[in-house]
């Protein structure tokens, strides 16, 4: 009778199980797939990407990124690879010398597949020719076994206040 009344119970337990419901939505490509909140060391990843992105430290840079990491710039332009990244950031850094302000960054995971990502926006002010403008980018950051090895950029241009009015 014990056996048959623990049985229940845990028959009992195990159909009250939570069931991991997603929000969101993908469905471009092979997707079929919804989302809940991340773990929070995943924003963690995003800001000492950024804090090394504002230093102009390419170590720290390199140490967050996968070897074959995939950059989707905004332009439609894709870079390959950590050491085609890094050369091109060396040059942006010494050419625009950029900051970045970073405002807000969410994680989450897909529900399917598992994938860890961050959703984040930051202002990156910039010189060039000797004009500083400002942009705000929001990027899409896939981080696997603790590296960013996708980033999707999006942009968009903060023109600089009228004298009119």
């Amino acid at each position: 009778m014990k056996k048959l009344i623990l049985l229940l119970a845990l028959i009992a337990i195990g159909c009250n199980a939570p069931v991991t419901e997603g929000h969101g939505f993908w469905s471009g490509g092979e997707g079929d797939e919804t989302f809940v909140a991340g773990p929070s060391e995943s924003t963690d990843i995003y800001n000492q990407f950024m804090d090394a992105h504002n230093a102009q430290d390419i170590e720290a840079v390199k140490s967050l990124m996968s070897e074959d990491i995939q950059i989707w710039h905004a332009d439609g332009r894709q870079t390959e690879g950590r050491a085609e990244h890094l050369e091109s950031l060396q040059s942006w850094f010494d050419e625009t010398n950029p900051s970045f302000n970073s405002f807000w960054g969410m994680p989450y995971v897909g529900v399917k597949n598992a994938e860890t990502w961050v959703i984040a926006a930051h202002v990156t002010t910039q010189t060039i020719d000797g004009v500083e403008t400002n942009s705000s980018q929001m990027l899409d950051l896939r981080i696997t076994d603790g590296l960013v090895d996708l980033i999707i950029v999006y942009n968009r241009d903060i023109l600089p206040p009228s004298d009119e009015g």
